[in-house]
């Protein structure tokens, strides 16, 4: 059958912070059971301009450029990431907390991803469609937008008909099941503090192997 890929997805403008080292630890967890291998796409690595709304993704690519490329306007850092999100099986999405929302890198990620729905017309159309979709959101406080951050990732996930996991698993008492939400003090360096959010860490693992089981029991059926 082969190894299957997860693909995961950090949206942190910042390198090797909280947001980094939750979506290293669920991968790392992942791939814990087995035939799984796993690639990471840091979105602050790559130009990806805004979506202009134009649906020239959903009319015009497949007949302006044989289809080879999603976005019939743009040639930038989604041309890479495209191809990645076809080939993947799994997708674990990871975002901090800005404004009770997701950063600004994920929402130009996701709005650009237009060309992947059921209505598109290139060969990236049904992209994502019956994979499996799981998010992880880190907060600078605890009950702070991490639950509507969550959301977000889940709808984008829905829109793509893709298969939403939580980080249920082994019992995880007053956590967010919804997703693997985590949580940092706001004072000194808070680069790795996310490390010491047992609970959060926890959730994280748990969102990795719930991702990697549902992917192989997918694939077996």
């Amino acid at each position: 059958m082969g190894k299957k890929l997860i693909l995961g997805i950090s949206g942190s403008p910042r390198k090797d912070a909280n947001t980094d080292r939750m979506l290293q630890y669920a991968l790392e967890a992942a791939k814990s059971v087995g035939d799984i291998e796993t690639e990471t796409i840091y979105l602050r690595d790559y130009e990806i301009h805004n979506c202009k709304g134009c649906f020239a993704c959903c009319r015009e690519a497949g007949a302006r450029d044989g289809g080879i490329h999603a976005c019939a306007l743009f040639r930038d850092g989604m041309d890479e990431i495209y191809p990645k999100l076809k080939a993947c099986d799994g997708l674990i999405i990871a975002s901090p907390v800005y404004f009770q929302s997701v950063s600004a890198q994920v929402k130009q990620f996701m709005d650009r991803t237009e060309g992947l729905l059921r209505y598109g017309t290139s060969q990236y159309q049904y992209g994502l469609q019956n994979k499996v979709g799981g998010g992880l959101v880190g907060g600078g406080n605890r009950n702070a937008g991490e639950e509507l951050t969550m959301l977000e990732l889940q709808a984008f996930f829905q829109v793509h008909d893709m298969i939403v996991v939580g980080s249920g698993g082994e019992p995880t008492p007053g956590c967010y099941n919804g997703g693997a939400c985590t949580t940092y003090p706001q004072k000194g360096d808070v680069r790795d503090a996310v490390l010491a959010d047992e609970l959060g860490m926890k959730s994280c693992r748990n969102l990795g192997i719930r991702v990697a089981k549902t992917v192989m029991m997918l694939n077996r059926a």
